[in-house]
C-alpha cells in the first residue's frame, strides 16, 4: 500500500510540473520577441491618422497587426509628422516606416518590402474651376501638397508655379476647398478618403492622368535584411489567407470624379457589362461549378483564419486563467503535502494512513481533472453538440476566472432545470471573453455588478449579461463583433468575434447593446434549448 501511495505522490508532482511548464510556454511565447518602432504619419488616412478619440487607425496600422498576427512579431506605433517620420530610421528613432512610395533616391537610402499597393497622386481643382485640365495647365498657379512629398521637385520644374506645402494632406485639401488654393497634387486614395469624410466629394474633381504611379511599400534600414526578410513573410502569409483582401475594402472607398474620363469610362462599363452578360448566357453552367470550388476553397481558409484568431485571441488573456489554474491546483497539493510531511512520525497510525490512502488518490484526480479542462479549453475544434444545465456550466466557467473577478459582484440568476444544447469548451470560452470584456468595462466603476439571467423562450434559451459599467457609444456598438476593432489600449480586437463565430457555430445568435437602465453593456445571447436525458 505505501508504494502505492508514493506512486500517486510521484504522479503528482509530475503532473504538477507539467502544467507549470505547459502554462509558462503558452502564457509567454512571445516573451523573447523583439518589439519593432514603427514610425507613421500622424494624418495620412486612410493610410495612418490619429482619430478624433486619439486612436492610431488605418489600412498600413491593421496591415501590420495582421502581420504581427501570423508571425508573432510585437510592433510599437510612433505616430508624428511626416517629415519626422521620414528620418526617423536614420536618426535611430524607428525600425520600420509603415508606409511610403519608393524612388530611386529612396531605394539608395532604404530597403523596401515587398509592394503594399500601387500608389498614385493626381491634380484635384474645385468643381468650378474649368481653366486648369492637367498638370500642363499649372504654370501661374498656387498649387498646395504634403510637406516633404515626392511630387514636390516634379511640381517646382513648373515655370512660375507657386507651391505651398502643408504639414497635412488634409490641410492642402482644405485649402483647395476654401480657395486658398487654385489646385491640389497629392495622394489620390488619400484625397479621396479626406473628402468622403467631411463630405466634400462632391466640391473637388480629378482632372487629368494620374502621375508618379509607384510602388507604396513598407521601409527599414538597409543594416536590417532579416527585418524586411520577415516582414514580407508576413506580408505574403496575409495576402494569401484573405486578410489583405478585407483591409483593403474596409478602408479604401468610392473614388472622386475624373471628368477627363468620364465618356470613356461610361463606354468601357457597357462594353463591359454586354460582355459579361454574354458569359452568363453562354456559360451559366461552368460559372455554377466553378463558384462552387470557390465558395468550398473559401469556406475551408476562413476557417483557419477564424482558427487562428481563436489561438491569438487565447494567447493574449492567458495568464489570467493561468492564475485561477495555480489557484486552483494549490489546494489539493497542500492537502498532500500535509499527508506526506507527517507519513514518517504516522507510519503506524492506521487511522491516519487510511485517510491519506483516501483523500490523496481524490486530490490527485481533481488535479488531473484540471489538467483536463485546461487541455479542452486550449485544443480548438469543430463544435461538439452536448446537452448542458445552464447554471452549472455558468458557475464552472465564473469558477475558473474567479481571482480576475473577485472584486466584481456576479448576480446569477438561472433556473435549475434549464438546458442547452452547446459545446461545452466553447460555451466556457464565450462566457469568460464575455465577463472579462465586462470586467474591463467596469474599471472606476463603484460597486461593480454584472448581471447573468436566463429563461426558456419556446424551444429557445435567452441568456442576457448585462453590467453596470461605462458602456459604448453607438458607432463603437456596430463594430463590437468586427476584428481587430477594439476602443482599449491594450486591446487586441478579437476577443468579442471570436465569441459570435463560436455561438453561431453552436447553432445560437448573439447581438449586444447599451442598457438603458445601468447605462452599462447589455449582451444577449439565444441558443438551441436542450432535454435532459433520464438514462
Amino acid at each position: 500500500m505505501f508504494r502505492r501511495v508514493d506512486k500517486m505522490i510521484k504522479k503528482a508532482t509530475v503532473l504538477l510540473i507539467l502544467i507549470l511548464f505547459m502554462n509558462t510556454a503558452i502564457a509567454y511565447g512571445f516573451s523573447d520577441t523583439d518589439t519593432f518602432r514603427v514610425a507613421g504619419d500622424i494624418q495620412f488616412p486612410p493610410y495612418e491618422f490619429l482619430d478624433s478619440d486619439g486612436i492610431y487607425k488605418g489600412f498600413n496600422v491593421d496591415l501590420l497587426k495582421a502581420i504581427s498576427l501570423v508571425t508573432g512579431m510585437e510592433f510599437e506605433f510612433m505616430p508624428m509628422k511626416w517629415e519626422d517620420a521620414f528620418y526617423s530610421i536614420e536618426r535611430n528613432q524607428a525600425d520600420i516606416i509603415q508606409g511610403m512610395k519608393e524612388s530611386d533616391d529612396r531605394r539608395a537610402r532604404f530597403n523596401f518590402t515587398d509592394s503594399l499597393l500601387l500608389n498614385s497622386q493626381s491634380v484635384f481643382v474645385r468643381n468650378n474651376n474649368y481653366s486648369i485640365n492637367d498638370n500642363s495647365n499649372l504654370v501661374n498657379k498656387v498649387v498646395s501638397v504634403l510637406r516633404e512629398d515626392i511630387v514636390y521637385l516634379e511640381l517646382s520644374m513648373i515655370k512660375d508655379i507657386t507651391i505651398i506645402q502643408y504639414d497635412t494632406m488634409e490641410e492642402a485639401t482644405e485649402a483647395l476647398i476654401n480657395g486658398e488654393v487654385e489646385a491640389m497634387v497629392g495622394n489620390t486614395l488619400t484625397v479621396n478618403y479626406i473628402c468622403k469624410e467631411n463630405n466634400w466629394i462632391d466640391q473637388i474633381k480629378i482632372v487629368g492622368q494620374k502621375l508618379n504611379e509607384q510602388k507604396y511599400s513598407m521601409a527599414v534600414s538597409k543594416d536590417n535584411p532579416q527585418l524586411l526578410r520577415k516582414l514580407n513573410e508576413g506580408l505574403d502569409e496575409i495576402q494569401n489567407n484573405g486578410m489583405y483582401d478585407v483591409l483593403h475594402r474596409k478602408w479604401f472607398g468610392t473614388p472622386i470624379k475624373n471628368t477627363s474620363k468620364e465618356t470613356e469610362m461610361k463606354i468601357k462599363m457597357l462594353l463591359f457589362f454586354l460582355f459579361i452578360l454574354s458569359l452568363i448566357v453562354l456559360s451559366v453552367q461552368l460559372i455554377n461549378r466553378k463558384l462552387n470550388r470557390i465558395i468550398e476553397e473559401k469556406t475551408r481558409e476562413e476557417k483557419l483564419l477564424i482558427n487562428e484568431l481563436r489561438n491569438y485571441d487565447k494567447l493574449q488573456f492567458m495568464d489570467k486563467i493561468i492564475s485561477s489554474l495555480a489557484h486552483e491546483i494549490r489546494n489539493p497539493l497542500t492537502s498532500i503535502k500535509i499527508y506526506t510531511t507527517q507519513m514518517k512520525n504516522k507510519m503506524d497510525n492506521k487511522e491516519f494512513m487510511l485517510a491519506a490512502a483516501e483523500d490523496i488518490p481524490e486530490e490527485i484526480d481533481r488535479i488531473d481533472d484540471l489538467i483536463k479542462e485546461f487541455m479542452e479549453y486550449t485544443s480548438p475544434r469543430k463544435p461538439q453538440i452536448k446537452v448542458l444545465n445552464l447554471k452549472n456550466e455558468l458557475e464552472n466557467a465564473i469558477k475558473f476566472i474567479k481571482l480576475q473577478i473577485r472584486d466584481i459582484n456576479i448576480d446569477l440568476k438561472i433556473p435549475e432545470d434549464i438546458y442547452i444544447e452547446f459545446d461545452l469548451s466553447h460555451f466556457k470560452q464565450t462566457i469568460i471573453n464575455i465577463i472579462l470584456n465586462s470586467k474591463d468595462a467596469l474599471i472606476g466603476t463603484e460597486n461593480p455588478t454584472i448581471k447573468i439571467n436566463g429563461y426558456v423562450d419556446g424551444k429557445n434559451v435567452n441568456i442576457e449579461i448585462v453590467d453596470n459599467g461605462c458602456g459604448m457609444d453607438d458607432e463603437s456598438l456596430d463594430y463590437i463583433f468586427e476584428p481587430f476593432y477594439t476602443t482599449k489600449d491594450n486591446g487586441n480586437g478579437v476577443g468579442m468575434f471570436i465569441v459570435k463565430k463560436l455561438v453561431e457555430e453552436n447553432g445560437g445568435k448573439i447581438v449586444a447593446g447599451n442598457n438603458k437602465k445601468t447605462s452599462g453593456l447589455f449582451v444577449f445571447l439565444t441558443v438551441r434549448m436542450g432535454v435532459k436525458n433520464e438514462d
